[in-house]
């Protein structure tokens, strides 16, 4: 019984050693989707106006990666740590596009997750994170549209 329990013990270290440990329970294991912001008075038709404020916001804790005002898309760098995850294996990005530049009425946000589940051949599983998901819906929220809780 004692050599069995030996075994058991070491092979389940052995597993979470290769393995890595597990993903942080925030993170869901399917392709993120997009969520809308409908802007408020303050914002809604003047695409400088909300292109600003989204920027700014996100900025303000993330670094930019691409950024084209001309067709309204802007995308961060993958960001190591995301939801309190381990830093060099749990990243996330966030990713804005405006579907209308004359007279916007929304934007579309999606972030994504990703978890390094085999670190020498640098393997990563695809996802979304729901703190990550929720904490940046709700900072543009807060500057851009209405303060909705996101589903």
């Amino acid at each position: 019984m004692g050599k069995k329990l030996t075994a058991l013990v070491v092979c389940s270290v052995a597993g979470i050693v290769v393995l890595g440990g597990c993903a942080p329970s925030t993170f869901v294991k399917q392709s993120a989707g997009w969520k809308t912001i409908e802007f408020n008075e303050n914002t809604q038709g003047n695409f400088d106006t909300a292109w600003q404020k989204c920027v700014d916001t996100i900025a303000r804790d993330y670094d930019l990666e691409m950024l084209d005002k001309d067709s309204g898309y802007l995308r961060t760098a993958w960001i190591y740590g995301i939801s309190g995850g381990t830093y060099n294996r749990y990243s996330g990005r966030i990713t804005v596009k405006f579907p209308e530049l004359k007279e916007p009425t929304k934007v579309d946000v999606k972030t994504e997750a990703q978890w390094l589940t085999d670190e020498p051949r640098g393997l990563w599983l695809p996802g979304w994170d729901k703190t990550f998901q929720r904490d940046v819906y709700t900072a543009l929220s807060g500057r851009l549209g209405r303060t909705v809780a996101p589903e």
